[in-house]
């Protein structure tokens, strides 16, 4: 095996989580990035540490894939899963992993990355995304572990919302996210980080016709 190879998965994984190489060492917890460049140009592999790094980040990656090249880059999702779900529009649910918020019931979901929980989301700005009524499977996360480009529901103090996520790029909102709606009319918000009080990706949904 070459070490050309190595950088191969290792540009798979970069260009699935939709970073650049920079951004991605530092979303791994690595001080410097020039690890990573090191294995580009051939003079490293991945190590069982760094291997472990990206997996604890991005727990959809194989960990034997990253070190062997073996099998498939994303792991075997769970076959079957019961998930509690609850029949209100996520946006009017702050308490959301409250033990006081009962759930309606139980969905049964086979084929689905682990979650933690399913709502109804009404929110006709994503509608190009996630139709309006669909129901939407939630696992929770913390700001470091975003991926930019997918959808997350943040909680503030104020509001309960459900946007696709970016990194604001001037340095003058470091720390800020821009959260954008699928309708271009609609203007973006702009979030500071410390303003999340919660935030959940969603892994999947599901439309209700």
């Amino acid at each position: 095996m070459t070490n050309n190879q190595y950088w191969e998965r290792l540009d798979m994984v970069i260009r699935w989580a939709n970073m650049s190489a920079n951004s991605f060492g530092k979303h791994i917890g690595l001080s410097r990035s020039e690890s990573l460049y090191q294995i580009k140009a051939g003079r490293f592999g991945i190590s069982h540490n760094l291997a472990k790094r990206i997996t604890d980040r991005f727990p959809e990656i194989s960990l034997g894939w990253l070190l062997s090249g073996e099998g498939k880059m994303l792991c075997e999702s769970n076959p079957i899963l019961t998930i509690p779900y609850y029949d209100q529009d996520i946006a009017s649910c702050r308490a959301m992993d409250s033990e006081l918020l009962r759930p309606s019931g139980t969905l049964t979901m086979p084929m689905i990355e682990q979650c933690d929980c399913a709502f109804r989301s009404f929110d006709s700005a994503i509608n190009d995304d996630i139709m309006a009524g669909s129901i939407v499977f939630l696992k929770k996360t913390d700001t470091k572990a975003i991926i930019p480009g997918r959808f997350y529901v943040i909680v503030t103090a104020n509001y309960v919302i459900l946007r696709k996520l970016r990194f604001a790029e001037s340095a003058t909102f470091n720390n800020e996210f821009i959260l954008e709606a699928s309708n271009d009319k609609l203007d973006s918000v702009r979030l500071h980080e410390n303003e999340v009080e919660k935030i959940y990706r969603v892994v999947a949904s599901l439309k209700m016709y």
